[in-house]
C-alpha cells in the first residue's frame, strides 16, 4: 500500500476588490460606504495636493466623510512618514485610509493602515518577516502612477531614513480592499516618470513570471503586463494624453503587482541595494534587468522562453538587450555609471544583494561573486548597455 505525500501548498493570489474606468473615482463614494468608512485619512503627496488632484478625491469622498488630510510623504518614503501618518490617524479618531499617489505614497499608506489596527510604529514590522500582526485598517488605493503595483501587491518598503535603502515588509494584510484605477489620474505624470514607472512594471512582471512559485492565474497576468507595456509605454511617453495608452499601463502596473505577490529576483535584489540615493527605483529595477537576465536565461532557458515571445523578441533574441532597446528609447540610462550611481563599497553591496528576499524564488540565485560582476560591469563607464 502506498501512502500519497500531501499536495504541496499552492501559494494564495490576494487580489483588491478593483475598479478600472476613465471617471472611476466617482464611485470612491459609495464604495466608502460599502466599506463602513466615514473618516477617511488621506494620504498624499505635497505634490499632488498643489496639482489638485488630492482635492478632486477629498471631494469624491462624498458629505458623508470628514476626511483628515495627511500630505507628509516624501519621495522616497520614510520611517518618519509612517510614525507621522499614524499618529495623525489616531489623533483624529479615522476609521479607514485612502491612499492617493504613487507607489511611495500607497506604501506609506499601506503601513499607516496596518499600525492604526496593530500599534507600535513602523519598526516594529518593516524587515521583520516573522513578527505577529493582524487586520489592517480599510485601505483604499487610487493610484496617479502606473508602475509600481502597490495597489495590488501584498508588498511595502519604507526607508529608515534618507540615506538608507529601503526595507520591506510582506504580507496579506497589506492588499488594500479596493483599488480604483482611473487612467484620467495619470495624464499629467511627466514623461520621465511616464517611462521610470512603466519599466518599474514591466521588471515585476518579467520576474514575477520567472518565479519558482507555481501560480497559473498570477503568471498568465505577468505575460499579458509584459505584452501591455512593450506595446503602450512608448505610446504613453510620446503623447501623455493618449488615455487609451495610460489605460493599458495601469492595467499593466496592476499585474505587475499581482507578479510581486509571486516573487521577484536578482534584478530587485540590485534595485534595493542601490536604492540609497534616490534613483528612481522604476530605472534601477530596469538597469537590473538588464544586468542578470542573461545569466538567468542560461540557468532557466525554459522559462525566458515564454518571457521573451511576449515581449515580442525573435526566437534565440537577448531579452536584456530587448529591455536595453526599449529603455533607450524612452530616453532613460541602462547602466548605474549612465545613471550617476557611485559605489561606495561594492563588497558590502553585493552581500547585501545576495542577502535579499528577492533571491527566495528566483530561478538563478547569485552569489556575492557573482552580483559583485554585475555591479562591476554596470558601473563601468564605457559600458555599452
Amino acid at each position: 500500500m502506498h501512502t500519497l505525500a500531501p499536495p504541496a501548498p499552492i501559494p494564495a493570489l490576494t487580489l483588491p476588490r478593483t475598479l478600472f474606468a476613465v471617471g472611476a473615482i466617482r464611485a470612491l463614494s459609495s464604495e466608502l460606504e460599502n466599506l463602513n468608512v466615514r473618516k477617511p485619512l488621506v494620504v498624499t503627496d505635497q505634490g499632488l495636493v498643489a496639482a489638485g488632484v488630492a482635492a478632486n478625491v477629498v471631494m469624491a469622498c462624498g458629505d458623508a466623510a470628514t476626511v483628515v488630510l495627511f500630505d507628509h510623504v516624501t519621495e522616497n518614503p520614510l520611517y518618519a512618514d509612517v510614525d507621522a501618518g499614524a499618529a495623525t490617524y489616531r489623533a483624529h479618531a479615522c476609521d479607514g485610509v485612502i491612499a492617493v499617489g504613487g507607489g511611495s505614497v500607497i506604501d506609506t499608506a499601506k503601513m499607516i493602515a496596518l499600525l492604526a489596527t496593530n500599534g507600535g510604529s513602523v519598526a516594529d514590522y518593516a524587515g521583520k518577516p516573522n513578527v505577529r500582526h493582524g487586520r489592517a485598517a480599510p485601505l483604499v488605493v487610487v493610484p496617479t502612477t502606473a508602475g509600481t503595483g502597490s495597489e495590488a501587491s501584498p508588498s511595502a518598503g519604507i526607508h529608515p531614513d534618507a540615506v538608507t535603502a529601503s526595507v520591506g515588509m510582506n504580507s496579506r494584510h497589506l492588499v488594500p480592499q479596493l483599488a480604483l484605477l482611473d487612467p484620467e489620474l495619470t495624464l499629467s505624470l511627466p514623461r520621465r516618470l511616464t517611462a521610470a514607472t512603466g519599466i518599474d512594471a514591466l521588471s515585476h512582471c518579467i520576474e514575477g513570471y520567472l518565479s519558482l512559485r507555481d501560480q497559473p492565474l498570477g503568471k498568465s497576468i505577468a505575460l499579458d503586463g509584459i505584452r501591455r507595456v512593450v506595446r503602450h509605454l512608448p505610446r504613453a511617453v510620446a503623447d501623455g494624453q493618449d488615455l487609451q495608452a495610460r489605460g493599458e499601463l495601469m492595467l499593466a502596473a496592476f499585474a505587475g503587482g499581482v507578479s510581486i505577490g509571486m516573487g521577484l529576483g536578482p534584478a530587485h535584489a540590485i534595485a534595493i541595494t542601490c536604492s540609497d540615493q534616490g534613483f528612481h527605483h522604476g530605472i534601477l529595477s530596469g538597469i537590473g534587468l538588464i544586468a542578470t537576465l542573461d545569466a538567468t536565461a542560461a540557468h532557466d532557458a525554459a522559462r525566458m522562453v515564454a518571457v521573451s515571445e511576449a515581449f515580442g523578441l525573435p526566437a534565440g533574441a537577448s531579452l536584456a538587450q530587448g529591455v536595453v532597446t526599449l529603455m533607450r528609447e524612452l530616453g532613460l540610462p541602462t547602466s548605474l555609471a549612465q545613471l550617476g550611481y557611485v559605489a561606495n563599497d561594492l563588497v558590502s553591496m553585493a552581500s547585501a544583494a545576495e542577502r535579499s528576499h528577492f533571491n527566495l524564488f528566483a530561478p538563478f540565485r547569485p552569489d556575492a561573486s557573482q552580483y559583485a560582476a554585475f555591479l562591476t560591469q554596470s558601473l563601468k563607464p564605457e559600458t555599452n548597455t
